[in-house]
């Protein structure tokens, strides 16, 4: 029997997963795990991505991977850092503090509590320990203000054998499965996870979505080639920008299929607004 190998590390395939409503359940229980906010809470709040509030009109956009919208005054920004680069750490947390920002721009009296998570594929911080946080603290070392909070998975330490929190380490193992007959196998007879199996073999076999992902492998190749090489974070910002152009292209030829925006917006990672605009446009 042939495999199908999967990698749901891979950016397009991470944000189909975690965006999906059919997988809110195994998602929500995995990130109130995280970051103690309540399992309810986390069903019923919005799951997005797209660009982030820029504080300067000339300033880049910036494309979160995840944004969970829980109340008017909380958020989660969800970030895959599938390798190491230079400045991602700074990135990431610039996306926290832009929502900030905005929210006080736009006349708010408080600002809203903003959680990143960090899905870490390497050891950043040479640890044993699962999951680091970090809060803002003063010079005396007290935690100055609960605005913010930022959370390191490192998932090497959490599929280690010591590591002890079940629902944690069940998921984070769920994403780490290389073939869908290995995740049938763990998870036959828990209704929850193989429904989410069956998102990620429904993805696997949808010749737009497979386009997408493959184009991802093989830019996520070429930049751990550049950096045996001694190329490293110069070239990241062509590569993303073909990424983007290839996302363009694959949601453009799902929608002349007639395929669904809200199942275009999951695949490629564009909003439904975006998308709308990228057909209605004369390029």
């Amino acid at each position: 029997m042939v495999e199908t190998k999967i990698n749901l590390f891979n950016d397009a395939m991470f944000k189909a997963i975690f965006r999906n409503p059919k997988n809110r359940k195994i998602i929500s229980e995995f990130l109130s795990e995280v970051t103690g906010v309540e399992q309810e809470l986390l069903e019923q709040a919005s799951y997005q991505g797209g660009e982030i509030p820029k504080k300067k009109l000339e300033e880049k956009g910036k494309i979160a991977d995840l944004i969970i919208k829980i109340e008017d005054n909380q958020q989660i920004i969800v970030e895959m850092n599938q390798y190491r680069s230079n400045y991602i750490f700074e990135k990431n947390t610039s996306y926290a503090f832009s929502i900030s920002s905005e929210s006080n721009r736009k006349g708010r009296r408080e600002y809203p509590r903003v959680i990143l998570v960090n899905l870490d594929k390497f050891n950043p911080f040479q640890t044993k320990e699962g999951i680091i946080r970090f809060q803002l603290r003063d010079k005396e070392g007290h935690i100055e203000t609960e605005i913010y909070e930022s959370i390191h998975i490192i998932l090497e330490n959490i599929l280690d054998k010591q590591y002890n929190n079940n629902k944690i380490k069940k998921f984070v193992e769920f994403m780490a499965s290389q073939t869908i007959e290995e995740m049938k196998e763990r998870y036959e007879g828990d209704e929850e996870y193989m429904a989410a199996i069956r998102t990620v073999e429904e993805l696997s076999t949808d010749p737009n979505f497979v386009g997408y992902y493959d184009l991802e492998e093989a830019h996520k190749q070429e930049l751990e080639d550049m950096r045996e090489t001694g190329y490293d974070d110069g070239m990241e910002e062509g590569k993303s920008i073909g990424l983007e152009e290839g996302k363009i292209e694959v949601a453009k030829a799902m929608y002349q299929k007639k395929i669904p925006l809200d199942v275009i917006s999951e695949c490629t990672g564009l909003t439904v607004e975006e998308i709308k605009n990228l057909v209605n446009s004369k390029n």
